[in-house]
């Protein structure tokens, strides 16, 4: 700061700096560009420890190099014109040369006869520090919306979509303005997907990988993961949601292929080796909840090696694939069948007696006799199957011992001239005509 310049300038009566010492704002009155007046809070922004580091300096001292220009052009207009100046903001340095940035308005006054200004001010340091904080933050947050391929999204207490990353287009084709506004779970093809993630995130207070579908633009439906947290208002109850979900629609279709591959057979499509016994594990479980009658029968191709043999093992699959299809078309829902290897297979027939497995046994040996399979276009072969059943028992704790069941019958099956159903014990034995 510049030397103190010994020129005389008017002074204010006690009461008038009482008056203004009391202000809970910042005032200051110049002369001439010469400060007559500084009251505490103004001192205090100035970082003042004695008056005279402010009082009888030009106001000039103070003012940042780069605002000079625009804050002198208002005192002028002031001084000529009898005007209150509007509020604005520049930079100031204070006795410890800190840039301040304050918030100022002025109006003209007459001091002993002299036209000076009194002006009034306010501390904008912080808040401008604040407010580019803020900026910052939201330039770095618009960047981040983006950029990412993920879609941000936040819902209110209704459900009603109040924000959307502009990626969403990318995934689902509609554009930002045509989703905000909008209930969320308008774009679900399935309510009851939403009920279930709001249920969620409203017992644990967030969600991650949460598995959910959407329906794009065009109709079709993509599987996504959900990472959600609860928004709640100043009384801590539930305002909506914030957070982002991603299209995993490529993740889960190789997921199910994955799961596809380790639970079918290759060759038939039906359920593999692996499969059918977990299957037959379960449906112990449950017939020794509920003792429902089911019945659990192997199914083997007759003079399966003939064909090999004679047609080669093309012809053999060939076979096999045609059979499966054959049983299947006799089958419930309810029913599973499955492929325990080579020409071996399982048939599962739950909630379904002796009498009724029998019946559903002997059209499937009559449909697949009746139904040759074509080798080539020369080439036609016939095809019969032997079947061993038997009935779960209540006593029954593993799948191996009713395997051996209906294995020991389909043996029966066999010697008895196969192409029949043969039960474990002969509660019944029906052939083919």
């Amino acid at each position: 700061m510049g030397e103190i310049i010994p020129t005389p300038i008017p002074s204010l009566t006690p009461e008038e700096c009482a008056a203004f010492d009391s202000l809970p704002t910042a005032v200051v009155i110049f002369v001439a560009d010469l400060i007559l007046y500084a009251n505490p809070v103004a001192l205090g922004i100035f970082e003042a420890d004695h008056p005279k580091r402010v009082l009888g300096h030009s106001v000039h001292e103070f003012i940042y190099p780069l605002d000079q220009e625009r804050v002198v052009a208002r005192i002028r207009r002031a001084e000529a014109g009898n005007v209150i100046n509007p509020p604005t903001e520049f930079r100031i340095y204070t006795q410890r040369h800190q840039v301040r940035v304050i918030a100022l308005t002025s109006r003209t006054v007459r001091v002993e006869g002299q036209i000076g200004l009194i002006a009034t001010f306010l501390d904008m340091t912080e808040r401008c520090a604040m407010e580019e904080r803020l900026r910052q933050s939201d330039e770095q947050f618009q960047h981040l919306m983006h950029t990412m391929q993920d879609v941000f999204y936040r819902t209110d207490v209704e459900g009603i979509t109040r924000y959307v990353s502009p990626s969403v287009v990318n995934v689902l084709g509609y554009q930002q303005s045509e989703i905000v506004g909008q209930l969320a779970s308008a774009f679900y093809p399935d309510q009851t997907d939403r009920d279930a993630l709001i249920e969620t995130i409203k017992k644990q207070g967030y969600v991650r990988d949460f598995p959910g579908q959407m329906r794009c633009r065009d109709g079709r439906i993509i599987d996504i993961s959900i990472s959600s947290t609860i928004l709640l208002d100043e009384t801590g109850q539930y305002a909506g949601l914030e957070g982002i979900w991603r299209d995993i629609t490529q993740r889960r279709q190789l997921e199910r292929k994955l799961e596809q591959l380790a639970s079918r057979d290759e060759l038939t499509g039906i359920s593999n080796r692996r499969y059918s016994l977990e299957e037959l594990d379960k449906r112990i479980s449950r017939h020794q909840r509920h003792g429902r009658d089911t019945a659990v029968c192997i199914l083997d191709l007759d003079h399966f090696k003939r064909i090999n043999d004679q047609h080669g093992h093309l012809a053999g699959d060939q076979v096999l694939r045609e059979f499966a299809h054959v049983v299947q078309s006799e089958l419930r829902n309810t029913d599973h069948f499955g492929r325990l290897g080579g020409e071996e297979f399982l048939l599962i027939c739950e909630d379904s007696s002796a009498t009724n497995t029998s019946l559903l046994a002997q059209r499937i040996l009559e449909k697949v006799a009746s139904n040759p399979v074509r080798i080539n276009p020369q080439t036609i072969t016939q095809v019969t199957v032997s079947i061993g059943a038997t009935l779960m028992d209540t006593n029954d704790e593993s799948g191996s011992t009713i395997l051996s069941r209906a294995d020991e019958a389909l043996y029966r099956a066999k010697t008895a001239g196969r192409n029949r159903i043969c039960w474990f014990q002969e509660i019944a034995t029906l052939s083919a005509p």
